[in-house]
């Protein structure tokens, strides 16, 4: 049998693959350090430089995504050391990131990551604008996404610690999706600090820094409320009787042109006292009173120590001439 297999051997090296001549141009060394940063559904890769001395060509970059289906090509023929590769896979994808380094007709080894997908492997930071709102007693806590969720594939919860300033008994809500919350039952005139991390069903994102504000009592909220008005109201009368082009400054101009004169008389009163109408004259018509003819009465005062008796007595000598 070994004169057979000597045979055989021509043949099974007419199936080899040609050697490639000794002056073929060596491989290059493959990217190191490699990584990929995700923040906030915001996926980055990074590597550092492959340095080749003696060549003036630039050493290029491709950068791929190796999956079930087979190999999806993210970056090709860049020279920065660095692929942002966030719209270019969908958030629920999972596979091998990979790149390799590429100097004319050589190549360097792919450097494949383990397994990645967004939805599972980026990081949450903490949520943003977060403000607490002192009201009659209680805490109203306001704050913002860390950034905008997708609908359908990531869906942001948030907890919510809050504590006493200077204790350690720390309270926590879960507010589910909402980003309004109100805390009640909290002792007055006391500081207390809040903060706030999404989270999702795989992931715990970045706790925000603490925010404290003091709890104010029904008077002291009254009277800041008391203040802003004043402030408000004085600011807006200034604005008002200063800034120009505004209808209260127009009115008072309007005004103050008209008192500044010069003052005149209405035509039609002039006319009335330069030509003043006709007095009229009532006669009056005398009427002529006839004289009545009356009795002269005549009013004889009685002395009152005169007596009466006599005097009232008639005399008859004196009727008695009378009637002769």
């Amino acid at each position: 049998m070994q004169p057979a297999l000597l045979l055989l051997i021509p043949a099974l090296i007419a199936l080899l693959p040609p050697v490639l001549p000794s002056d073929t141009e060596p491989g290059l060394p493959a990217p190191s350090n490699v990584c990929v940063d995700s923040y906030n559904m915001k996926h980055i890769m990074r590597w550092d430089p492959v340095e080749v001395k003696g060549d003036p060509l630039p050493v290029i970059y491709r950068v791929g995504f190796e999956l079930y289906s087979g190999l999806r090509e993210l970056c090709v023929n860049i020279t920065e050391t660095e692929c942002d590769f966030t719209e270019k896979i969908f958030p629920f994808w999972r596979g091998r990131p990979m790149v390799r380094a590429e100097l004319g007709l050589r190549r360097s080894e792919w450097v494949v990551l383990p397994n990645f997908q967004p939805s599972i492997n980026t990081t949450i930071g903490p949520v943003k604008s977060l403000v607490l709102l002192s009201n009659s007693g209680k805490l109203i806590v306001e704050f913002s996404y860390p950034f905008s969720p997708i609908p359908d594939v990531l869906k942001l919860n948030y907890n919510l610690s809050y504590w006493k300033e200077n204790s350690e008994e720390k309270k926590t809500d879960n507010l589910h999706s909402s980003m309004t919350h109100v805390l009640d039952h909290l002792e007055s005139n006391a500081n207390y600090c809040v903060q706030v991390y999404a989270f999702t069903h795989f992931i715990k994102g970045l706790l925000s820094d603490p925010v404290c504000e003091t709890t104010a009592t029904d008077i002291t909220y009254k009277i800041v409320l008391g203040c802003i008005f004043v402030f408000v109201f004085i600011i807006g009368l200034i604005s008002l009787f200063i800034i120009p082009d505004k209808p209260l400054h127009l009115v008072l101009s309007r005004i103050k042109n008209w008192l500044d004169g010069p003052y005149r008389i209405p035509s039609h009163v002039l006319d009335y006292l330069e030509d003043p109408p006709p007095l009229v004259q009532t006669e009056c018509t005398q009427s002529t009173f006839e004289e009545d003819q009356y009795d002269h009465i005549s009013i004889v005062q009685l002395d009152p120590f005169l007596d009466v008796s006599k005097e009232t007595r008639p005399d008859h000598n004196q009727l008695g001439s009378e009637k002769t």
